[in-house]
């Protein structure tokens, strides 16, 4: 089916069916007598031609506002019950040739004539238009099978009402607001979102360059914000029906089957709000986004409770599996997203409602319909969100559209793969201890001197190469330290500074954007050490440790197997990069600038190294025709071709610790946050969050902690910090001066209040456990004296020890 995506199978010579699951009457061949654009501009509807059927109506002078307005009824029937005529107006342009960067519609014209009728005297005529536009969208009587057959679509789709049938909670606040309006705009949503979600490979071409082409940003977000409005809608009808029929504990919830989806919301729903205001909970989508209820209910007996006490229900695959309003309009936001080219940050594509599922069980079911390779996950990624490729399987898992899913439930499942394989690993290490009689160790242990810290994690990383999936164990050869988690830490941020050191010569740094690259010409051919660079970036990530690193974006594309371009080109190098893009925009002629397929670099010497960018590329001028060759032989050379024996070893040595199905759900973006934190830019910290996060110990309650001196101090002191004084205080704590990806709500911090030792107290000094984000402070005596031993703490403090 063209609209819902259901599988229907009928006889070679059926023409046309109606489905049984969305009730639309799909046309599968064009009859071969329907002539093809004979509209005319007679035929096609406008603003201009509303303008003037309005003003003829209103001449009548009838006191009755449906008779007078009757006329233009019958034109808004005739032309938005039409699909020749509804798809042929609003045009920019008269043309037969179909851009690849516009559907030629004048969209504002489109949203003029709705508010034009939208503003008449009586509902009718709209109700009228709205009608017509669900019974063409019933039966369009087209096969749909070209991208030109989109347009009628994409007008529908700027109806003002469409949104406000999703809202259940909304007050009236104006007449157009009724009952019959919602229902009838949410049959056109829902119509609309899946033809346009289950269109033809090179129909979804089309549609995704006319968005990626639009200049519109508040066109493009509100769309997105739209269809995610429209999921939103969905879930919180799936999670009433599945939380009003399961009101109970597990294992009761677990088992609990839904016997088929909820159904479209009808005009009674609409029209009696009894039916709409479930009394079950549900997660709010997003302060953006309204949450939304109903009381439908599945045959399920509803068990006894034990107890009263509340259980978080999570939906489960088989909930929501054929449910086919979710997945049409996640198909259709898949290609909003890969259309996306920065307009958007990834965030704003997250459903927060989506936490509502159980998300590892998600991935299951998504591991077992989708077996990608290690190496072929991102491709494979790639083309299921353009809805480029054809699932025979109908099951719907939220894996297959990642980018509905917030940081924090990927890196759950990130975790959930991490935490199977080393409990994998250890058991293995266990049964081979057995076999051989022999003890084997179940963690991946670190030995490192301070004083060869690189040489050592290269030994210990080539001695272990076959447990980097076991948890991380980190000792420092002469110190007491035992790894809670500090350690490792400590580690990771020593290793990270020597290794990225500019003495070292593997990476090089630019000063403009104060990003760092692999270096095209090391001082030193050393494979292993970039294999160990891409090992420990793979730790860092399988063990949930911030790094501080300075890497484009690019660098996270090509471990996702995605391609770079001039924008990451230019994140890298912005001069170049401007002057490059200033080449393929100008209309000059531009062969007398000198420039040949050929560029010139220097080493980390100085001495400069020309390199062709084509055979005898130092004979080929750039000119109109190939500067488009040129860009890109240009950003591929720096990018791919002069680092691929560095980057190649980097890219096995992370993926020989990150190798599940995992990593290919997150975005470039993500990895980059989840690796490197956030770094907070030039902003301080949110002083206040961090202090609502703050737990305190050695106190009778936490108000007490809040009333003492020593915390109020603390918090004084903690206020007047400048942000780079706040990173110190974070690396003193936690090992890393940056917060969690995932923000500051999803940290852990303690304030431990240590025993009194008198006189003593004054000499010594807070004490911090990174292992677990905890401060111990002393009892000090006065302000001034915390404030001495703080700072002095947080900027002298390095290596672990034992009090």
């Amino acid at each position: 089916c063209r609209c819902c995506g259901s599988l229907v199978k009928l006889p070679e010579s059926v023409t046309k069916f109606k489905c049984s699951i969305c009730q639309s009457t799909i046309t599968l061949i064009d009859p071969s007598s329907a002539p093809n654009n004979t509209t005319t501009s007679s035929s096609i509807i406008s603003y201009r031609s509303i303008r003037r059927k309005i003003k003829e109506c209103e001449k009548q002078k009838h006191p009755n506002h449906h008779v007078t307005y009757k006329p233009l009824e019958d034109y808004l029937d005739q032309c938005f019950g039409s699909f020749e005529i509804l798809n042929n107006s609003f045009t920019v342009r008269r043309t037969t040739h179909l851009s690849s960067s516009s559907p030629n519609i004048n969209f504002a014209e489109v949203g003029d004539c709705y508010k034009l009728v939208m503003s008449l005297p009586t509902t009718r005529p709209f109700l009228k238009l709205l009608n017509s536009a669900i019974e063409l969208l019933n039966r369009p009587g087209k096969s749909l099978t070209k991208p030109e057959d989109l347009k009628w679509l994409l007008i529908l789709w700027e109806l003002p009402t469409l949104r406000e049938s999703l809202y259940y909670h909304k007050k009236s606040v104006s007449r157009l607001d009724t009952p019959a309006i919602r229902s009838l705009s949410y049959q056109i949503i829902k119509k609309v979102i899946g033809y346009l979600s289950n269109s033809d490979r090179s129909s979804l071409k089309y549609l995704s360059s006319w968005i990626n082409h639009t200049s519109n940003q508040d066109y493009f977000s509100s769309k997105v914000e739209l269809l995610n409005l429209y999921i939103t809608f969905h879930l919180t009808r799936l999670l009433n029906k599945c939380q009003n029929s399961a009101n109970t504990k597990p294992p009761y919830a677990s088992s609990l089957r839904i016997s088929s989806s909820p159904t479209s919301p009808v005009y009674s729903e609409y029209n009696e709000s009894a039916k709409l205001n479930g009394t079950a909970s549900t997660p709010s989508s997003s302060t953006r986004r309204s949450s939304y209820n109903n009381n439908s209910t599945v045959s399920e007996p509803k068990p006894t409770n034990k107890d009263d006490k509340p259980f978080e229900f999570k939906l489960k695959p088989l909930h929501y599996g054929n449910e086919w309003h979710i997945k049409t309009a996640a198909r259709l936001l898949s290609v909003f997203f890969v259309a996306n080219k920065r307009k958007l940050p990834v965030y704003s594509f997250y459903n927060s409602l989506v936490d509502s599922v159980n998300v590892k069980q998600d991935f299951e079911a998504w591991q077992s319909m989708f077996k990608t390779s290690r190496n072929g996950g991102a491709n494979k990624l790639f083309f299921d969100l353009s809805g480029l490729t054809s699932n025979n399987k109908s099951s719907l898992t939220f894996c297959q559209f990642p980018f509905l899913l917030s940081l924090g439930a990927k890196i759950s499942i990130l975790e959930y793969e991490a935490k199977r394989t080393m409990e994998r690993k250890a058991e293995e290490a266990f049964i081979r201890a057995l076999d051989k009689k022999k003890a084997m160790d179940v963690h991946l242990r670190i030995d490192v001197r301070r004083t060869h810290i690189s040489n050592d994690s290269l030994r210990c990383i080539k001695e272990q190469a076959g447990d980097l999936q076991k948890a991380l164990k980190v000792h420092f050869v002469g110190e007491p330290g035992v790894d809670v988690g500090g350690l490792k830490k400590e580690w990771f941020s020593l290793l990270t500074a020597e290794i990225f050191s500019q003495e070292n010569g593997m990476f090089e740094y630019n000063d403009e954007s104060h990003l760092c690259w692999f270096a095209a010409m090391p001082l030193e051919r050393n494979d292993e050490l970039y294999y160990m660079v891409g090992v420990v970036l793979g730790l860092a990530m399988y063990n949930s440790t911030i790094l501080d690193l300075r890497f484009p974006l690019a660098l996270y594309k090509k471990l996702l197997g995605k391609k770079v371009d001039l924008d990451d080109y230019s994140e890298l190098f912005p001069q170049t990069g401007l002057g490059l893009s200033k080449l393929l925009a100008t209309k000059e002629d531009v062969s007398d600038y000198g420039l040949y397929f050929e560029t010139t670099y220097k080493d980390l010497l100085g001495n400069p190294i020309t390199k062709e960018l084509v055979p005898n590329g130092s004979k080929i001028p750039v000119n109109l025709l190939n500067r488009h060759e040129y860009v890109g032989k240009w950003v591929n050379f720096y990018m791919n071709e002069s680092i691929k024996a560095q980057f190649d070893s980097f890219h096995t040595g992370f993926h020989s610790v990150i190798g599940g199905n995992a990593l290919s759900l997150f975005a470039p973006k993500e990895i980059e946050m989840i690796i490197c934190g956030d770094n907070l830019n030039d902003s301080k910290l949110d002083v206040e969050s961090f202090r609502s996060i703050t737990k305190y110990n050695g106190w009778a309650s936490p108000t007490d902690a809040n009333e003492s001196n020593i915390v109020s101090w603390f918090w004084e002191w903690f206020g007047r910090l400048s942000n780079s004084q706040h990173k110190k205080f974070l690396q003193f704590v936690t090992g890393s001066d940056r917060i969690p990806a995932t923000g500051i709500h999803t940290m852990q911090f303690k304030i431990t209040r240590m025993p009194y030792y008198g006189p003593h107290n004054a000499i010594r000094f807070p004490v911090a456990h990174t292992c677990f984000n905890e401060l111990c402070l002393y009892e000090y005596r006065s302000k001034d004296e915390l404030y001495h031993k703080l700072n002095w703490a947080i900027n002298e403090s390095r290596g672990f020890g034992i009090r």
